[in-house]
């Protein structure tokens, strides 16, 4: 008798069984199940729940390239690129945002985004692979480096009020207001 047998799952070493009613079983020596063709992405570290906006996100976010078990697929060198997804903020996402796998693993260790928002993601996208997308995180202002004015001074008459009043923000290098800041205006 002959059997024509598929196997899926994840990478390892396996064996196989037969048995039948009123016969003694027979178990297979070692198989190796190895990863297949590449099929689809997955980020496997996340972005962090918060960063800050115009540094670099921290871990690094890094995507794997696997078969349709999930099995990681070490032969891969496609070319990965991160994009923001969900943009709440507006911001622009800076630093090498493509790249080629190696050994199946894409790694994004310089990437930054410049608006403060809540709820973003990155979606990694590959040609012929079906794409991921991140968990949802926040970008906070930075440091206060600077006051702005939302309302400039206009002329006055010596000994009134100007009107209508100046008014001042705080914010950070890229822009962003800093609502945390103590500095004295």
């Amino acid at each position: 008798m002959s059997v024509s047998l598929s196997v899926t799952g994840l990478v390892g070493a396996y064996t196989l069984q037969f048995t039948g009613v009123s016969l003694t079983g027979v178990t297979s020596t070692p198989i190796t199940l190895s990863a297949g063709t590449a099929t689809q992405l997955a980020i496997t570290t996340e972005p962090p729940a918060s960063a800050q906006s115009g540094l670099v996100i921290a871990p690094a976010t890094v995507v794997q390239v696997r078969d349709v078990s999930g099995n990681l697929v070490t032969t891969s060198t496609a070319t990965v690129t991160l994009a923001i997804g969900t943009n709440p903020g507006g911001g622009t996402l800076s630093g090498t945002a493509s790249t080629a796998a190696v050994a199946g693993v894409a790694t994004f260790s310089n990437l930054s985004i410049n608006a403060a928002g809540t709820g973003y993601t990155l979606t990694a996208a590959s040609t012929g692979l079906t794409g991921a997308t991140s968990s949802s995180f926040n970008i906070t202002a930075g440091g206060a480096t600077k006051v702005v004015y939302l309302q400039q001074p206009s002329s006055a008459v010596a000994g009134a009020s100007i009107s209508p009043a100046i008014t001042v923000q705080i914010q950070d290098a890229s822009n962003n207001v800093v609502t945390t800041s103590t500095a004295s205006i």
